[in-house]
């Protein structure tokens, strides 16, 4: 089992193919606003030798992020998941950046209260806040995503005991492309197979509804 994972919310684009034993392969070029002119050449050259036909589901990051960049990766997923006949996976990128700090961090307790943040537009914050399971490496949702003003979102810390306070540079882009495929694997070991359709950019309050996970 081969599995794509895609991330262009920021100004670099990330990818990454696993096979869950010994293939492991991520890279992040940043290409700025070119990434609509070279996704699809990178995706091809990164792939090989394998072929479209040998995977078995894609992941994408939902955002928040960068508002073009967002749209460009989760189109051309959706794209590929539609042609492909495959289940395609969305992972917020604030999820994946809390779970690639917490699994490559021993000193995320059990239970501890991790924050992630990512500047929105005009004083607003992309937030969410999340507990760790240590035992069973896994993350759950203790606030879900939501845009508000930073004066808000301020509010809400204070009235939490955070531990772990992550702003957008605290985890590499190939640590989050990982983060995205291993909690994608989660929901496929779980039995969840979402189609493109289920998948929509996330670009705050005035586009689609949070992502779940």
């Amino acid at each position: 089992m081969y599995a794509l994972g895609l991330d262009t919310t920021s100004s670099a684009l990330t990818l990454g193919i696993s096979n869950f034993d010994q293939i492991n392969r991520y890279q992040t070029w940043d290409l700025g606003r070119d990434i609509s002119i070279y996704l699809h050449q990178y995706l091809e050259a990164f792939l090989a030798p394998l072929s479209w036909s040998e995977l078995e589901w894609l992941v994408v990051a939902q955002g928040p992020g960068s508002f073009t960049g967002t749209r460009i990766g989760v189109v051309t997923a959706r794209t590929l998941a539609q042609q492909l006949h495959i289940p395609l996976y969305g992972i917020s990128t604030l999820t994946a950046q809390a779970y690639a700090y917490a699994c490559s961090l021993s000193k995320v307790n059990e239970g501890e209260l991790i924050a992630v943040e990512y500047p929105g537009q005009r004083g607003s914050v992309y937030g969410s806040l999340f507990t760790w399971d240590a035992s069973n490496q896994t993350l759950s949702t203790y606030k879900p995503l939501q845009y508000i003003d930073l004066k808000g979102w301020q509010q809400l810390l204070s009235t939490e005991e955070i531990h772990h306070h992550l702003s957008p540079d605290t985890v590499e882009p190939k640590g989050i492309c990982q983060a995205m495929i291993a909690l994608a694997h989660q929901q496929w070991q779980a039995g969840q197979q979402p189609t493109w359709q289920d998948i929509l950019p996330y670009y705050g309050s005035l586009a689609a509804s949070p992502p779940s996970c």
